[in-house]
């Protein structure tokens, strides 16, 4: 009977694929760790090579989970007037064992403007191309199979066959993002628009555009004024999205201690029949590759469902982040020059 009601589930997924309606996109509990991901300005902000790894299982209690990959690559350039970064963004979202899965391969560039001694300015764009596949198709039940007193009767449907079983678009997103940096607080905020041409996703040859994605976030690290090694980072930080009537909001707390990381993250998300409520918890450690230069973050969080879904076991995110702050695009004297001195630390305050 469960096995069923899930088959019911990703039919009705399927059918809202067909017919234009919004569906799953990837999304993160820990949309920190994800930045370039979800704004492509915010790439480049510090110095060398960031590499960002994410795995997420969502609704891990159902046979046909939703597996989220994500691999971002963050290179700063400082040596080109006007440059911020470039980076690349590969993504893959598979929803259930193979009935909807979508690709992303996306490359990224940020314009960086130095606006006073302390707040500089990026504007970054990606541009990608996403495929997007169905598997099986009979695998899928739709409604002129089901009776509403006895079920699924019928083990065949008027509706099998689809003139495409994949599909592909270019795609585009643009950012914007502000960020203040002093002695032991950094300040970040931005905007950035997604799908910004609505592209058409449709497998029938129908118009079925994908709905533009805002995103709107501000964060804070704030260290202890006469900060010692190994003492106390805090990062509260809030997050908005909004897309295709639905509306998600996350707010959270995270702090830093020595190599220690934890954190709390209330998230809501609702449209006008739709209300989910999770609590996410973090926790983590940062350690050093061989000298201070080099690091990597490994996290774990869990969703902890408040109202909305209950039984479907919540979600696992795993996130790893390797940080080489040697690693430079071009070799010159001037590559990397910081935009301005660091009273109180010898490098800019990350989390």
């Amino acid at each position: 009977m469960i096995i069923r009601m899930i088959r019911y589930l990703l039919a009705g997924i399927a059918l809202f694929a067909f017919s234009g309606a919004y569906n799953q996109e990837p999304f993160f509990s820990q949309p920190y760790n994800s930045p370039v991901f979800y704004n492509p300005a915010n790439l480049g902000i510090y110095k060398g090579l960031t590499a960002r790894v994410t795995y997420r299982n969502q609704w891990p209690q159902y046979f046909s989970d939703i597996k989220t990959y994500n691999l971002t690559l963050d290179l700063a350039e400082r040596s080109i007037p006007g440059i911020g970064g470039f980076g690349l963004i590969v993504n893959t979202n598979d929803e259930g064992p193979g009935f909807i899965k979508r690709t992303t391969i996306g490359f990224a560039a940020t314009s960086r403007i130095k606006l006073s001694r302390f707040l500089t300015s990026h504007v970054g764009l990606t541009g990608s191309y996403v495929q997007k596949s169905i598997g099986d198709f009979g695998d899928y039940i739709f409604s002129d199979q089901l009776d509403d007193r006895h079920g699924l009767i019928y083990d065949q449907s008027s509706f099998n066959y689809l003139p495409n079983t994949k599909t592909g678009y270019p795609d585009l997103a643009i950012g914007g993002m502000v960020n203040y940096m002093k002695k032991n607080i950094s300040a970040t905020t931005g905007l950035a628009i997604h799908h910004v041409f609505k592209p058409d996703e449709s497998f029938l040859g129908l118009p079925t555009r994908v709905p533009r994605k805002w995103i709107g976030h501000a964060e804070m690290v704030i260290g202890q004024k006469r900060r010692s090694k190994g003492g106390f980072l805090f990062n509260p930080s809030i997050f908005y999205e909004y897309q295709g009537g639905f509306s998600t909001y996350n707010i959270s707390f995270n702090a830093a201690k020595s190599v220690l990381y934890a954190g709390l993250t209330y998230r809501n998300k609702e449209s006008e029949v739709y209300n989910f409520n999770v609590l996410v918890i973090m926790a983590g450690v940062k350690l050093p590759i061989g000298d201070e230069q080099s690091r990597v973050l490994v996290a774990y969080s869990y969703d902890l469902t408040l109202s909305g879904m209950k039984g479907t076991g919540g979600a696992h995110e795993i996130h790893l982040n390797f940080e080489f702050d040697r690693i430079k695009l071009f070799k010159s004297k001037s590559v990397f020059r910081e935009d301005y001195d660091y009273p109180v630390f010898n490098k800019p305050i990350r989390f």
